[in-house]
C-alpha cells in the first residue's frame, strides 16, 4: 500500500503512528501516577493540615513533640469591703491614733498634718481666750476701741508663744517634727532661721532654733522696757544684753564643728548682719563682702564686746583709732569708688530714699542720683563753715544758695508726688541743714 500512495502521505501516515503511539504512551503514565495517588490516599493517614508558616518549621526527619504540662491555674478570691469608718482610727491617745494611722500605710507627711490640725483645733479656744475678743459680739459693742486701748498686745502676744510653745512640745514627742517648719511647709514659705540655717541637718536645724529662739524672748524681756519708758537702755540693761549674747555664742559653738560655726557666723552673727547692711544698694561679690566682714570681725574680737561709754578716756581713743585703721584697710581693698558705695550703704537715708524709689516707681538709678546730690551738698556746706574768706554773712547766704538749689535739683529728680513724700515724712532734712 505504500508504494501506491505519495511521498507526502507516507510521512504524514509515518507521523500519525508515531503520535499515536507517544499518546499511548502518556495514558499508560498517567495511569500510573493516578494509581500511585489512589494508593496513597488509601494506605496513608490522613495529616493534619499545615499553613506555608507552620510548613518551614517542621523539621525534614519530624519527631513527635513530648506533651507540654497544662498550668494549673488558681484563683484568687479577694473580699471587697465598705465596711471602713474613721471611728475604728480615732483614739483620745494620740499615741494610739497614729499608731492606727501608721498599721493602714499612711504617709508621715499625712499624719504630721493630720495631728497639727487636730491639735490647733483643740486648743482654738485658748487662742481665742488670749486675743482678749468677746465670745459674743453684738453691733453695738465698741470692741476694736477696746482691743486698742485695753488690751496689751505684748501680753496677748506672750499667751499665744505660750501656747505655741505647748503645742511644739507635744508635735514634737508625738511625730518628732517642728511645729513651725511644718507650718511653713504647709503654706509654702520659709522664716528667718530656717533659709539660714539649710546647712546643717534638720534635727540640728532644730536645735539651733530652740536656742535662738530661748535667747530672743530673754532679750526681748530687756528691751521691752525701753518701749513703755522714753529713756535708753541703762548701763546695766546693756551689760545684761552683752552677757545673753556671749551665753548664746556658746551655746550655739556647743552645737557646731568648727566648720559649721564659721557658717553659721556667715549667715547670722551681728557683724556679718551690718555688713549685708552697708553693702546695701553697691551689689557686692563674695569677695569683697569677705573682705570688709574679715576687717571689721577682727575688730569686733577686740573691742565688740566693750561699752565706749564705761571706758576711759584713753582706752575709748584707743578704741577710735582701731576703727579707724579698720576703715582703711576696707577702703585701700575696695578702692575709692567702691568704698564710697560701702560708706551709702551705711547711711540710714540712702535705705529711705531707695523704699521711696520703690513706692512711686522711679528707676532705681535715680536714688544713687540724689543721693549723690546730698554728697555733693554736704561737701560744699563742709567748705563754706572752714573757710575763712568768708563772712557770717556771705557764709549765711551760701548756705541759703546751697539749699535753694538742692531743693530744685532733687525735686525735679523725684518728681512732684515723690518729693513731697520725702518732704512730708520728715527724711529730706538734709536740703535745709
Amino acid at each position: 500500500m505504500e508504494a501506491w500512495l505519495p511521498r507526502r502521505w507516507i510521512c504524514s501516515t509515518e507521523r500519525v503512528v508515531k503520535s499515536t503511539k507517544f499518546i499511548l504512551l502518556l495514558a499508560l503514565l498517567n495511569l500510573g501516577v493516578a494509581a500511585g495517588v489512589l494508593y496513597y490516599v488509601f494506605r496513608t493517614p490522613t495529616p493534619t493540615a499545615v499553613t506555608p508558616e507552620s510548613a518551614e518549621l517542621i523539621p525534614s526527619a519530624p519527631a513527635e513533640p513530648e506533651a507540654a504540662p497544662v498550668p494549673v491555674t488558681v484563683e484568687k478570691v479577694v473580699v471587697v469591703t465598705n465596711q471602713f469608718r474613721w471611728v475604728q482610727l480615732e483614739s483620745e491617745d494620740y499615741k494610739t491614733y497614729i499608731a492606727r494611722l501608721r498599721s493602714i500605710g499612711c504617709p508621715e507627711q499625712t499624719i504630721r498634718d493630720i495631728i497639727i490640725a487636730d491639735l490647733d483645733k483643740l486648743l482654738a479656744p485658748e487662742v481665742a481666750s488670749a486675743q482678749g475678743r468677746r465670745k459674743d459680739l453684738k453691733y453695738w459693742h465698741s470692741e476694736e476701741e477696746e482691743m486698742l486701748n485695753d488690751v496689751d498686745p505684748r501680753e496677748a502676744f506672750r499667751k499665744q508663744r505660750e501656747i505655741d510653745k505647748r503645742k511644739r512640745d507635744i508635735i514634737r514627742e508625738l511625730v518628732n517634727a517642728d511645729l513651725f517648719r511644718e507650718r511653713m511647709k504647709t503654706s509654702g514659705q520659709e522664716d528667718y532661721y530656717e533659709r539660714r540655717l539649710g546647712f546643717l541637718a534638720e534635727e540640728r536645724r532644730t536645735q539651733v532654733r530652740e536656742v535662738l529662739e530661748k535667747f530672743d524672748e530673754a532679750e526681748r524681756k530687756i528691751q521691752d522696757k525701753d518701749s513703755l519708758e522714753p529713756v535708753p537702755l541703762s548701763a546695766m540693761d546693756r551689760t545684761k544684753l552683752r552677757l545673753l549674747r556671749q551665753q548664746r555664742e556658746d551655746e550655739i559653738k556647743a552645737l557646731m564643728s568648727p566648720q559649721e560655726k564659721q557658717q553659721y557666723d556667715l549667715w547670722l552673727s551681728p557683724t556679718a548682719n551690718e555688713v549685708r547692711h552697708a553693702i546695701y544698694g553697691m551689689h557686692a561679690t563674695e569677695q569683697e563682702f569677705q573682705t570688709i566682714y574679715q576687717a571689721r570681725k577682727a575688730y569686733e574680737e577686740t573691742w565688740g564686746q566693750r561699752d565706749p561709754d564705761l571706758l576711759d578716756a584713753a582706752t575709748r581713743q584707743r578704741m577710735e583709732a582701731a576703727r579707724e585703721d579698720m576703715e582703711g584697710q576696707i577702703e585701700q581693698s575696695l578702692g575709692p569708688e567702691r568704698y564710697a558705695e560701702y560708706k551709702r550703704g551705711q547711711d540710714h537715708d540712702f535705705h529711705l530714699l531707695s523704699s521711696l524709689a520703690t513706692q512711686y516707681q522711679l528707676p532705681k538709678d535715680r536714688v544713687a542720683e540724689v543721693y549723690s546730690y546730698k554728697v555733693e551738698a554736704n561737701n560744699y556746706r563742709q567748705q563754706v563753715k572752714a573757710s575763712s574768706e568768708m563772712t557770717p554773712e556771705q557764709k549765711q547766704a551760701a548756705m541759703k544758695e546751697i539749699a535753694t538749689e538742692s531743693r530744685k535739683t532733687v525735686a525735679a529728680a523725684l518728681g512732684p508726688k515723690a518729693f513731697n513724700h520725702y518732704l512730708r515724712t520728715g527724711q529730706a532734712t538734709w536740703l535745709d541743714e
